[in-house]
């Protein structure tokens, strides 16, 4: 449902006119691009560097969960045993949650103060010097520092992803909005989706061709890592070029640095929570993250259940195939969500959504694991999902003021950031209680129906006819 961190939020139209004290919400001040109104055209340039955008930021997240995927596996496969091998998914998960708790206001101060093209740029410049890191560390057999390289590419992430959701009202204007952001968390899906599965497949392949050459062995793990590493670090370059031709947008030099920035989190988080749209909003989306979080790591946990054997290959790949059927359904639901909001923000559609995630949370607790009707309520409660997180998404982001939309995201990152830790005890409770994945994912079903109906509630008296 999701690359561990709150990546794919979603812009729509009309602000909400308040005084620099009220929060975030109204129109912007300061040196920003004018936001082009219903009528209004967008340029050819604009339409090119959405594309470019769209493609680069889609490799970003295939390279955060190749990595991710890769590390795994090789913890799992060389560490088996030890407190970092048969933990390594909480672990990761703490990786990535940890640096948008730290730095959510560094990163949204950047993509307000400069611009955000050159911010999205330099990330691309450290992701490619960290694939470097990464690639050493896995030479050098160290799965600590593999470790340690997964999380500086987390804190990549944290400062790329304000500046990529930022930039998309800048490129295209309020009106298109709702469907530039359907694309966007579509194709990051895709790389969600394909890095994870690239990196299940080739890791399990190389680690079963090296075992059955050369006897079960911790070496063949690192092995098995080496060359799928650097394959991704090379195809970084790629991304680089694509961030050059992406067009410059203005910066903000009325935004100055001071020694509060690093710490104006629970700031942020006031000035999102004065209006009451924006809090109710953020909160219903973050539990969305909060399950998407949790189930990330159950399915770490089925794959462990159906392959006991840590040596042996099969754990990654499982755990990509239920990444790949509950992302599939993501994607065309967020691609119909997207197409059905080409003009407006369609905010009804998320109860409906909520329902529909309920559904597959009961299904994929009831169900026997891999079987044909597991996989398919894995790719519905994708589906579902599409359509209760991208218009709530899409609401909360058009109406921050302009030059404080990154932080309005930022503030949210943190919320969803929460929300992982969350998951991560959640996950660790109920796995010393004793409790299967199955019977851990059954819980949360009556979960979710019940914030649907808050949700219901919430937008009957709130939200505007769409």
């Amino acid at each position: 449902m999701g690359d561990g961190s709150p990546s794919d939020r979603m812009l729509g139209k009309g602000g909400i006119n308040r005084s620099p004290g009220e929060g975030f919400s109204g129109m912007g001040r300061g040196h920003v691009m004018p936001v082009e109104d219903s009528s209004s055209s967008v340029s050819r340039r604009s339409w090119v560097s959405l594309v470019l955008l769209l493609v680069f930021q889609t490799q970003n997240a295939f390279n955060d969960n190749f990595v991710r995927f890769v590390v795994m596996g090789l913890a799992m496969a060389a560490a088996a045993g030890s407190m970092v091998g048969d933990n390594i998914e909480f672990i990761l998960a703490t990786m990535i949650t940890t640096p948008f708790i730290l730095l959510a206001p560094v990163a949204g101060y950047l993509s307000d103060r400069f611009s955000k093209r050159d911010v999205l740029l330099g990330c691309l410049f450290l992701q490619l010097a960290l694939f470097f890191l990464l690639a050493a560390a896995v030479a050098m057999r160290s799965v600590e520092l593999a470790v340690f390289g997964f999380f500086l590419l987390a804190v990549q992430s944290t400062l790329f992803s304000p500046a990529k959701l930022g930039i998309l009202k800048e490129l295209v204007g309020s009106r298109r909005l709702g469907f530039a952001n359907g694309l966007m968390s579509m194709l990051t899906m895709v790389g969600i989706l394909a890095g994870m599965w690239v990196a299940g497949q080739w890791f399990d392949f190389l680690l079963a061709k090296y075992n059955a050459a050369n006897g079960e062995a911790p070496d063949n793990a690192w092995r098995a890592a080496l060359i799928p590493m650097l394959g991704a670090g090379a195809a970084s370059i790629f991304a680089i070029v694509l961030g050059f031709a992406v067009q410059r947008t203005p910066s903000h030099p009325d935004e100055p640095f001071s020694k509060t920035v690093p710490v104006r989190h629970f700031v942020h988080l006031r000035q999102l929570f004065a209006d009451r749209t924006l809090r109710y909003t953020a909160l219903f989306t973050t539990f969305y993250w909060f399950i998407a979080n949790f189930l990330g790591l159950e399915f770490v946990q089925f794959a462990k259940e159906l392959y006991p054997e840590a040596g042996k290959a099969g754990r990654m790949s499982a755990t990509a195939s239920m990444l790949f059927a509950i992302g599939g359904g993501l994607m065309v639901g967020s691609t119909m969500v997207s197409i059905l909001s080409r003009h407006r923000i369609r905010i009804s559609f998320a109860p409906l959504g909520g329902i529909g995630m309920a559904l597959g949370l009961f299904g994929i607790g009831s169900i026997p694991p891999a079987s044909p009707g597991w996989y398919l309520s894995l790719g519905f409660l994708g589906f579902a999902s599409g359509f209760y997180v991208v218009p709530l998404n899409a609401w909360i982001q058009d109406q921050a003021r302009d030059d404080h939309r990154a932080r309005v995201i930022s503030a949210l990152n943190l919320m969803t950031s929460f929300s992982g830790v969350l998951a991560i005890v959640c996950g660790i409770v109920l796995k010393q209680a004793g409790l299967n994945a199955s019977m851990q994912v059954l819980l949360f079903g009556p979960a979710m129906l019940l914030v649907t109906w808050m949700l219901h509630r919430f937008l009957r008296h709130n939200a505007p006819s769409s």
